[in-house]
């Protein structure tokens, strides 16, 4: 893989794949010192500086003249590098040792100004690869706070003025600082909302996902979540996630205007919430419809069209109920099993089939006593003639 795309799996903080192209990477001919190295440089942009340690052990093995290992008492001389040697390499190894362990005021104070000049320039390298490693550097424990601080200072470049005007670069923007800050609710919350307006609803609920402690008292939090859900198809979700905000509005009224809230929530249930009710009816998930439609009518009782549509879903039910399938009739009642003389017959009648003979011919209704008498004489005889049959057989 080129070292461009290793770089910008890092950018993008993909560690598992980048991970695995790094593999791959490795196996391929013409892995060498330079490739460790532009490595090494992903994996700090990443974030993950053991990986990015472990590479620069790899990149000294294979280009030691780089002296990417620090060596205080000059136990390990570094050879002299090759004629011509490659500057831009030379220029990334300097690179990188500032990366590792940088003066994050210092840099701060030199990327300020040109973020004041254009916040566009920070969206691409190298000022993206500076902000990614002052942001995370900074973000260390026990690391010195930035004066002035990161988050205030960055938040003035691009607030709605900017985000009206260039929504895609805006959008850009607020995913950078909320990759940088994650523990940040207003990043987190600003890059969730740019998100969806967009229609990325996988970039959008992964802000959402596993939210600060302190985002979960936002009221700006829950309206997002809400909208999230509205886009998603979940209008049941969007109204308990609008429920929550308004709850924390009412609480603190300087978090937020609660009627904002009201007004998105009573929208939803009178739009996508119908939408949605009809669209489980025409389903024939008649259950799931009813349980909507009833958690709509708990917050907006009085809205009449809810009603009607209450009594329409019922009516179909009680229509589909009528037009049911009749029961099957049941099945004609077993002769009783033949007993006595009976059963002794038919299992006679039974065994002569099996034997080849023949059975009588039964009387007619219609028969005189002689023909009756004539046919008894001939079942008499029949009856001996089965006795000796089965005496044989």
């Amino acid at each position: 893989m080129p070292a461009a795309d290793l770089l910008e799996l890092g950018r993008r903080g993909r560690i598992a794949e980048l991970a695995q192209q790094a593999e791959q990477a490795r196996a391929a001919a013409g892995w060498d010192g330079a490739a460790a190295l532009e490595l090494a440089a992903a994996w700090l942009l990443a974030g993950d500086r053991r990986q990015a340690d472990l590479a620069v052990l790899e990149a000294d093995q294979l280009a030691p003249y780089l002296a990417l290992v620090p060596d205080p008492w000059g136990l390990w001389p570094a050879p002299e590098p090759p004629a011509p040697a490659d500057p831009a390499l030379l220029a990334l190894a300097e690179r990188l040792r500032s990366w590792r362990q940088p003066d994050s005021q210092a840099l701060w104070q030199q990327l300020l100004p040109q973020l004041q000049a254009d916040w566009r320039a920070v969206l691409e390298p190298p000022l993206l690869d500076v902000l990614l490693i002052l942001g995370r550097a900074s973000a260390l424990p026990g690391a010195a706070p930035l004066q002035p601080p990161l988050g205030d200072a960055l938040v003035g470049l691009v607030s709605d003025a900017e985000i009206a005007a260039e929504p895609a670069a805006s959008n850009r923007f607020w995913q950078l600082l909320a990759t940088i800050r994650p523990h940040w609710p207003l990043a987190r919350i600003r890059a969730a909302d740019l998100a969806l307006a967009r229609g990325e609803l996988e970039a959008s609920g992964r802000w959402l996902a596993d939210p600060p402690a302190e985002a979960l008292s936002n009221p700006w939090f829950f309206d997002v979540a809400a909208r999230q859900a509205v886009a998603a198809g979940d209008v049941a979700a969007a109204l308990d996630a609008w429920a929550e905000a308004i709850r924390i509005a009412q609480a603190d009224p300087s978090s937020a205007p609660a009627e904002i809230f009201e007004h998105r929530c009573r929208e939803a249930r009178r739009g996508p919430g119908v939408l949605q009710v009809r669209s489980l009816t025409n389903r024939g998930e008649q259950a799931a419809a009813l349980a909507l439609l009833e958690r709509l009518l708990v917050d907006d009782p009085q809205w009449q069209p809810l009603r009607s549509l209450r009594e329409q879903i019922g009516q179909a039910g009680q229509i589909g109920q009528s037009q049911q399938v009749p029961a099957p009739a049941p099945a004609p009642a077993a002769q009783p099993t033949a007993t006595g003389f009976e059963a002794l017959l038919e299992r006679a009648t039974a065994r002569l089939q099996a034997l080849g003979g023949s059975l009588p011919q039964p009387v007619a209704d219609t028969a005189s006593s002689a023909d009756l008498a004539a046919e008894l004489s001939s079942l008499e005889r029949r009856l001996s003639d089965y006795e000796a049959r089965f005496a044989l057989a």
